[in-house]
């Protein structure tokens, strides 16, 4: 499958801003699932903009603005080649428990509670629900847990935010996909099993598109398995990867900090399309234009003159 992606951020303030600086996680990956054949990213204001790789092996462009502003428009716009997911059911035969001597040191930072990921009370019953019988295999221990999240949790907007732990989605009994995935992770890594966040994008036609977030697991000689647990799918030709990490904090689409005497509100939207081809090299330049609206994803309180106010984007859906 051939899909365009356009991702827009705008970012607007209630007085002008100055040492604007911020990363963007929006340049889809390249590994064996797709292909990413294309990718740019505009400013609305002239920029120089810069890329580096994160440790994580993500792509992440960051600029600066020094001017004052009172918006700033991003858009990313990328061709992506998705390929067909072979059926790890067929493949994987690694069973639960696993040896923690076996295992790679690639696969050690997915493996630790922290952050948002944190070990509480109220995790506890879902661990006593999930817990695995020994010599189950893991893919089955991974969508068992993908299953109870989908079935348990109630997906709900304006309930958490970018920050929120764990415990905000236990405790509410609904969020969106950022806290499902970060709820996944929680369940796998406390059972041993290596799992990593995902941030992404899913295709769906003739529905609104969004960024999404999932689930990486670790399938020792299998490789790695994507699973949604907002959706409870196996990940498909219609997601896109962009970012993966050990949690959100990780791979938020943008991030940033900004000085100034103001309040922030920052909106997004996306829209994928299939294309019947991989487009000419003009193609930036022939761009439709988004047919979405715009989404609130932040609004900031506040901040006194001279202080530093940092912005991080939600997943949307």
């Amino acid at each position: 499958m051939i899909l365009e992606i356009q991702h827009e951020t705008r970012l607007r303030y209630s007085h002008p801003v100055t040492e604007w600086l911020a990363e963007f996680r929006v340049e889809p990956l390249s590994d064996e699932g797709q292909s990413c054949q294309s990718f740019h990213l505009s400013a609305s204001q002239p920029v120089s903009i810069s890329k580096f790789r994160d440790g994580f092996g993500n792509n992440v462009h960051h600029f600066n603005l020094l001017a004052p502003n009172l918006e700033v428009v991003a858009l990313a716009a990328s061709v992506v080649q998705t390929h067909p997911r072979r059926n790890q059911n067929l493949y994987s035969e690694l069973r639960w428990p696993i040896d923690d001597a076996a295992l790679p040191l690639s696969v050690l930072d997915y493996l630790a509670l922290t952050g948002p990921v944190t070990p509480v009370p109220k995790l506890e019953p879902l661990l006593d629900a999930l817990q695995p019988r020994i010599g189950t295999r893991v893919i089955d221990v991974a969508m068992a847990a993908s299953r109870h999240i989908k079935n348990g949790f109630e997906y709900a907007t304006a309930v958490t935010n970018a920050s929120s732990p764990i415990a905000d989605v236990l405790s509410a009994g609904k969020g969106v996909c950022q806290d499902f995935a970060h709820l996944m992770l929680a369940v796998l890594r406390s059972f041993g099993v290596p799992a990593r966040y995902v941030s992404g994008y899913i295709h769906r036609p003739g529905k609104e598109s969004q960024s999404h977030a999932w689930v990486d697991v670790w399938l020792g000689d299998a490789g790695w398995f994507g699973i949604d647990p907002t959706n409870d799918v196996a990940i498909d030709e219609h997601f896109v990867k962009v970012a993966v990490g050990r949690n959100f904090t990780d791979v938020p689409p943008n991030k940033g900090i900004y000085r100034g005497s103001c309040a922030e509100q920052i909106y997004a939207r996306v829209e994928t399309r299939e294309l019947p081809r991989l487009p000419t090299l003009s193609w930036r330049d022939q761009l439709p234009p988004l047919n979405v609206p715009l989404t609130m994803v932040l609004a900031n309180v506040r901040r006194e003159t001279g202080t530093e106010a940092e912005s991080e984007q939600q997943q949307q859906q």
